[in-house]
């Protein structure tokens, strides 16, 4: 998976999970919503971290 569908995907959680919320008239994320959005990240960041080593190689 290429950094930018990394990305992507990450953007479109956000807007998915946000949403979400704002549908069922919360003002905050819960804490599940929260874990798995650091999570996504993160695996994000590693994407991106290791990618651009590879490109520095």
């Amino acid at each position: 998976m290429s950094t930018v569908l990394a990305l992507q995907s990450l953007q479109n959680e956000v807007s998915f999970i946000a949403q979400h919320s704002y549908d069922e008239g919360r003002e905050d994320l819960n804490d599940l919503e929260v874990e798995h959005l650091i999570k996504m990240t993160y695996d994000v960041v590693q994407k991106i971290k290791q990618a651009t080593q590879e490109n520095t190689y």
